[in-house]
């Protein structure tokens, strides 16, 4: 079974409890971090530069690090809400400005399948230090995130109705490129003052609900490329 339309999740704070780079940082990170945050908050720094300059601060190699992820909770409504979409033939997939090898670790550690990862890759040196690398940027675009969030989605307009569920900053480029969106915290606060529709959620069951009733019960009212916005039920 399919469905017409295609699920991009953002990872941290929305997934997650909380921001799983600001834990690593807060436990593992000489406190110069927070000096390179105030750049960022500034404006002075886009989030790609932050995040290499902080990630390389962590200290402990891996094992440190998984043990602050063993710590991490995800959104109890997550995993059935993956099942669902599983079920459904929902393709999910992640997109993070975070980091992949954490995503990873998360994700199996709570037995969660989803479709595709996008996010900053996590790499470790011999001595334990760590460093990244940005595969998903985009050279002949002014864009200062690791992952170009709105470009990836801008590519894909030939794709299935595209989903997009988000919390905060990273989210904003991508927000007004969805075919639907579903917002809390910062981003939910973003679209209402950009006039930008999307749908509050609380949960992943908010979220199930919206599309059930909205996309699965009446796939043939939903056309391929064409904006479609949800209201409360």
């Amino acid at each position: 079974m399919s469905t017409p339309i295609e699920i991009y999740c953002d990872f941290d704070g929305t997934i997650t409890i909380g921001d799983t780079t600001d834990k690593l940082l807060e436990a593992l990170a000489d406190p110069a971090w927070t000096e390179i945050e105030k750049s960022w908050e500034r404006g002075e720094i886009g989030s790609r530069e932050c995040m290499a300059l902080q990630v390389a601060l962590i200290r402990g190699g891996w094992a440190a690090m998984k043990n602050v992820l063993d710590h991490v909770s995800i959104d109890p409504t997550f995993p059935k809400f993956a099942r669902w979409c599983q079920r459904m033939g929902i393709p999910l997939r992640i997109v993070s400005d975070g980091l992949d090898r954490c995503i990873h670790y998360l994700l199996a550690k709570e037995n969660v399948r989803v479709d595709y990862v996008w996010a900053n890759r996590l790499q470790e040196s011999e001595d334990g230090s760590f460093s990244l690398l940005f595969p998903y940027t985009v050279a002949n675009k002014v864009c200062t995130s690791g992952v170009c969030k709105c470009n990836l989605l801008e590519s894909r307009r030939s794709t299935p109705m595209r989903v997009v569920i988000g919390d905060g900053r990273s989210d904003f480029c991508w927000a007004p490129e969805a075919d639907v969106l579903f917002a809390k915290a910062q981003l939910a606060q973003y679209c209402a003052k950009e006039k930008i529709e999307y749908h509050h959620f609380e949960d992943f069951s908010n979220i199930k609900s919206v599309l059930q009733e909205h996309l699965v019960k009446e796939p043939a009212a939903v056309g391929v490329g064409v904006p479609v916005f949800l209201t409360a039920s």
